[in-house]
């Protein structure tokens, strides 16, 4: 409302006024709650959706989900359900404009196996051995699922995140058949499993702990007892027979021990000698016709030789023996192995006792010498007796390799080898000065003078050391040094036994040596002197090296 006032200087006034109605659309003042997106679990509640808007003349609201109107700009769900999921609009509107604005609401439920199939077939189904099989699971889940296939408890595949898994196996075998799962979870509620079974066709073979060559020993007049175990499916039937005549009943017995496995059994008593020898069994199950198997009914006795003696080198003090185990002759049989290296003195490396499956065994040969030759053979052993030896296998154990020293520990050995030259060398010094006892002497002669007068104060070599210091050879040279005569020739005497004589000193007068200072005729030469302490003298004292 606007107000208008006039007056006057009279004191006369006058007053009016307007009301202005501003009319204005909802722009962008709608605003829902609660905030988007929200979330939600199945079944809690109640969720409350209402939405505002700021018009003039006022805004009509209306709240919709999808293009169905659930409320006038407010809904109440009391419980929350996967279908009420999804996005709601808010729209407002008067006779100024309209305006809009969206809100998303997400439900989270539990998982649900919506399909587990094997080749597209959700129940059981039954495949030929080798064709390729598909599994397929899919799920409805929010958030998604871990989907886990297995055979049993055997985990096949893992999806994570995800709404499906598949697993394919490129050829079913016999051994595959059973009952597939597949486990769905996403945290909410309990993990759920759904189940097929997967039935394959295959031919009779035999199980895989019967021994390949089918032997049973036992004395005249026992019995035995023959069991063979054959995977089949569907499960087969058993017909025993024998190329000669006998007294005993063949019809033998089976039994199933699992959906693709069973055991034929033939029970022979009062064993006679006509009835040791060859039996057939002959299995059917109808898949790619009969198969016959042999079974050989022999009196107890040593064991068989063994076979496929194969011997390899695992490093250079080491060989690995294997060879296959034969018929134990009706008892529990050992193995002892033996090696040599010129085939006459044997050594035995071990004894090992039969599996019981007819498959290959092994033995290591340990502290052997590196780089050799060996002779192995085994020999297979009961409380019937012995076995003959197997032929000699040979192996080559491997040189031994010493690796390279490391640069400090190169270093290390050179610095101890220099420190052991030094100390050797020292020592030798010392060794051979101690037994010489070198000592030097040195006779200043005037020019064409015989005089040795100095050489009258060397001690007689007695045995003892004698120390230069003590000793001044060159007493008196003061007052010669008046002459202005040089000196110029420097005489060793080697300390061998020492005369005052002239005759017994040992001059080497032949050596020549220049000085390493400049000698002139009319300058007086420098002399080496221990014992001369006079600073006016020409005979400098730089020290006697012994």
């Amino acid at each position: 409302m606007y107000i208008c006032t006039a007056s006057n200087t009279a004191g006369l006034s006058d007053t009016a006024q307007v009301n202005i109605n501003v009319q204005y659309g909802p722009g962008t003042s709608v605003s829902i709650n609660p905030s988007s997106p929200h979330t939600a679990v199945e079944g809690t509640g109640p969720v409350s959706i209402s939405c505002t808007a700021d018009c003039n003349p006022s805004c009509g609201l209306q709240l919709r989900k999808g293009t169905t109107d659930v409320g006038q700009g407010q809904v109440t769900l009391d419980k929350v359900n996967r279908a009420q999921a999804g996005d709601y609009t808010c729209e407002a509107e008067n006779v100024i404009g309209h305006a809009s604005i969206q809100f998303t609401l997400v439900v989270h439920y539990p998982v649900n196996i919506s399909m587990f199939t094997v080749n597209s077939l959700s129940r059981s189904v039954t495949v030929n051995e080798s064709d390729q099989t598909t599994l397929s699971c899919q799920v409805d889940s929010n958030p998604r699922s871990v989907i886990k296939l297995l055979n049993g408890s055997e985990e096949l595949t893992r999806a994570d995140n995800s709404l499906t898994a598949t697993y394919r196996l490129e050829s079913a075998d016999c051994r595959q058949r059973g009952n597939y799962s597949c486990t769905a979870t996403n945290n909410i509620g309990a993990p759920v499993t759904k189940t097929v079974e997967l039935l394959v066709k295959c031919s009779p073979r035999l199980g895989e702990t019967v021994p390949k060559q089918l032997k049973y020993a036992s004395r005249k007049s026992g019995d035995v007892t023959v069991s063979v175990s054959v995977l089949a499916y569907p499960l087969p039937t058993f017909t025993w027979r024998r190329s000669i005549s006998t007294s005993q009943d063949l019809t033998g017995s089976s039994s199933p021990v699992s959906d693709i496995s069973v055991t034929a059994r033939l029970h022979l008593t009062d064993l006679q000698q006509q009835d040791f020898g060859d039996y057939s069994l002959a299995v059917d199950n109808s898949m790619g016709g009969s198969v016959t198997y042999t079974v050989n009914i022999v009196p107890i006795g040593p064991p068989n030789t063994p076979t496929n003696v194969s011997v390899s080198p695992e490093g250079p003090f080491t060989l690995h023996v294997s060879w296959k185990e034969e018929f134990n002759g009706g008892a529990t049989q050992t193995f002892a192995v033996e090696y040599s290296t010129d085939e006459k003195d044997w050594k035995t490396a071990g004894s090992h006792t039969e599996t019981g499956s007819g498959n290959y065994m092994t033995s290591v040969i340990n502290d052997l010498n590196s780089d050799t030759l060996y002779y192995v053979r085994v020999v297979a052993r009961n409380k019937f007796g012995n076995s003959s030896y197997t032929e000699h296998a040979t192996g080559l154990t491997e040189k031994k390799v010493i690796p390279p020293a490391s640069s400090s520990q190169a270093g290390l050995i050179a610095g101890l080898t220099v420190c052991v030259a030094l100390v050797v060398g020292i020592v030798v010094v010392v060794v051979i000065m101690i037994r010489k006892r070198y000592r030097c002497i040195c006779i200043l002669q005037k020019i064409g003078s015989t005089d040795t007068q100095n050489a009258s104060q060397i001690p007689e070599n007695t045995g003892e050391q004698v120390h230069f210091q003590d000793i001044n050879l060159y007493s008196g040279l003061q007052e010669r040094a008046d002459d202005k005569q040089t000196y110029t020739e420097l005489k060793n005497y080697e300390n061998t036994g020492f005369r005052t004589s002239k005759e017994t000193v040992n001059t080497y007068e032949d050596i020549n040596q220049t000085s390493r200072h400049g000698y002139e005729h009319d300058k007086p030469a420098m002399y080496v002197n221990a014992d001369i302490k006079d600073k006016d003298s020409p005979y400098v004292n730089t020290g006697i090296n012994d």
